[in-house]
């Protein structure tokens, strides 16, 4: 599967990103089971990224291999996600993936990623 990119420029946007999202990766031809774990994904991330008031545009991307997904947010100014609003959506991005955080930048700007296994098909 080509690498996906959305664009989010606000939580406004958020309802109207996982309905794409959802489409895009069901064209793609994705196990009913990725599609939903990779929407929840992306919405943990997202809603991260708006918790700690992370006002910039966001870039969505999910690659597929083999054995996993990788999914990016990118072009985040900088963010802690260590913070008290994080506790339950790690809880459930550990329950999700096989490895979730973040990455900063040499531009200032941070990265959060997860690696999702693949469905078994």
């Amino acid at each position: 599967m080509p690498q996906l990119q959305l664009q989010v420029r606000s939580f406004r946007q958020l309802p109207a990103t996982r309905h794409r999202l959802r489409g895009e990766l069901h064209d793609r031809g994705l196990d009913a089971h990725d599609v939903w774990t990779l929407e929840l994904v992306v919405a943990e991330l997202l809603g991260a990224a708006y918790d700690s008031d992370v006002q910039s545009p966001m870039l969505v991307r999910i690659e597929s291999f083999a054995r996993l997904h990788s999914v990016r947010l990118c072009g985040i100014s900088n963010v802690d996600l260590r913070d008290a609003p994080f506790d339950l959506r790690e809880r459930v991005l550990r329950g999700l993936t096989l490895a979730f955080g973040e990455r900063r930048n040499a531009d200032g700007t941070t990265d959060l990623w997860a690696e999702v296994p693949r469905s078994l098909q």
